[in-house]
């Protein structure tokens, strides 16, 4: 492949100021993606002013689906026209030359989907620390990757995808949920064959406004009932669908386990995420 374009699928929701802080940021970078597509799902009274910030950044201007976070990035990324989409969020802000960090990388490993670290506020928005993207481990929890060139990691709102992710794969389970889908995304991608690398010349800045910044290597136990739905979900299609063995499956189960035990109403979220998993597994037989 050696024409690359690299459109950027940015969403927002409720934020136009801290959007716009994003694609200030964005728009000072030397080198400029493709295109910059903003998907929004904002509410009424947001609308106008987040539609005004996109076209001021000159910015493509979509409606989201208002249906969660993951099918706007869905609809964000299929309303790109490139070869390669850059998933993005409304709280990052980028260090110079990102964007020619981003595009020497796809040129090295087109195929490759390619992960990007970040600093925030647990590692400090001015420390030499960057956080690496971390992948789902069968017991609930996600860890930093044995090796960050072959892995099953995914930074939510900072990787990159050659088109078809979203055009063949489908890209991001859409389900009733909020939480660890992205995680989903990576397991299954790799399970494709498809290689995830991670970006080393370059990061990104996640200010998000509650100052709570987690990076790759973060505990997701603390989790309300509909996210520990899509917890179940992720580990139950990673340890007996995408990669099984087991050691993961006994894990997987072993978290579910001790989770009713300490919350029996917890068995209703498993049944719900398992119910779901059956489903998806149904569809892709037929």
């Amino acid at each position: 492949m050696t024409d690359i374009d690299l459109s950027v699928a940015l969403v927002t929701r409720n934020r136009p100021e801290s959007l716009g802080r994003t694609l200030q940021s964005l728009r000072a970078q030397r080198v400029q993606p493709f295109e910059v597509v903003v998907s929004d799902d904002s509410d009424p009274k947001y609308v106008d002013e987040v539609q005004r910030v996109a076209e001021r950044y000159d910015c493509r201007y979509v409606e989201g689906p208002k249906k969660g976070l993951y099918p706007n990035r869905n609809r964000a990324a299929q309303a790109c026209r490139g070869t390669h989409i850059r998933t993005m969020d409304d709280d990052h802000e980028f260090p110079e030359g990102h964007i020619e960090a981003c595009l020497e990388a796809i040129r090295s490993d087109p195929e490759a989907v390619w992960v990007i670290g970040e600093k925030n506020y647990s590692t400090g928005l001015d420390s030499a620390a960057i956080a690496g993207p971390g992948e789902i481990h069968p017991r609930g929890h996600t860890v930093i990757p044995e090796d960050d060139q072959h892995s099953k990691a995914i930074a939510d709102g900072s990787a990159i995808f050659p088109n078809k992710v979203f055009s063949e794969e489908g890209g991001y389970r859409e389900k009733p949920w909020a939480g660890y889908l992205y995680l989903e995304l990576g397991s299954r991608l790799k399970s494709r064959g498809l290689r995830i690398r991670e970006v080393k010349d370059t990061h990104v800045l996640h200010k998000d406004e509650n100052k709570r910044g987690v990076g790759g290597n973060n505990n997701v136990r603390g989790v309300d009932s509909i996210e520990k739905r899509s917890l179940y979900y992720t580990i139950v299609m990673d340890s007996f669908v995408y990669h099984p063995s087991i050691s993961s499956m006994v894990n997987c189960l072993g978290r579910i386990v001790v989770d009713t035990i300490k919350r029996p109403r917890r068995l209703f979220d498993a049944r719900k995420a398992i119910t779901e998993v059956c489903n998806d597994i149904q569809i892709t037989k037929n």
